[in-house]
């Protein structure tokens, strides 16, 4: 069990850097809408939905990494609280459009990365 911990420990601590470093860079030009967030939150999503279908469909993985993976580097990695709280932050400064485009962008977008994440892993098995 705590071998299992450290791997979810450890990935969740790339997933984390990972998630600061990319959506950083992608954040550069300021303004007020979150793309950094919602960059990372789509590529997590796809990342999720590829490994999950690849590891579980392939068992190339061990239990251990599997969950390095998934739980600690794509729960660190996507920013749900972050996403949720940029919304909130949107339609508190009065920007309700932004508010509903980051909404439904994310919504969409994220949902549409996991079909591809699934996808991309059925064409590799």
């Amino acid at each position: 069990m705590i071998k299992l911990w450290a791997f979810i420990a450890l990935g969740g601590a790339v997933g984390a850097l990972a998630r600061y470093g990319l959506a950083g860079l992608v954040q550069t030009g300021g303004g007020t809408f979150p793309w950094g967030t919602l960059v990372v939150n789509v590529l997590g999503s796809f990342a999720l939905g590829f490994l999950m279908r690849y590891l579980l469909g392939s068992g190339v993985a061990s239990p251990e990494l599997r969950a390095a993976l998934t739980i600690g580097f794509c729960g660190a990695f996507t920013t749900m609280s972050t996403f949720s709280y940029e919304t909130v932050a949107l339609v508190n400064d009065g920007q309700y459009w932004l508010a509903w485009a980051y909404l439904a962008g994310t919504f969409v977008l994220c949902l549409t990365a996991v079909v591809g994440g699934l996808a991309t892993a059925n064409q590799l098995l």
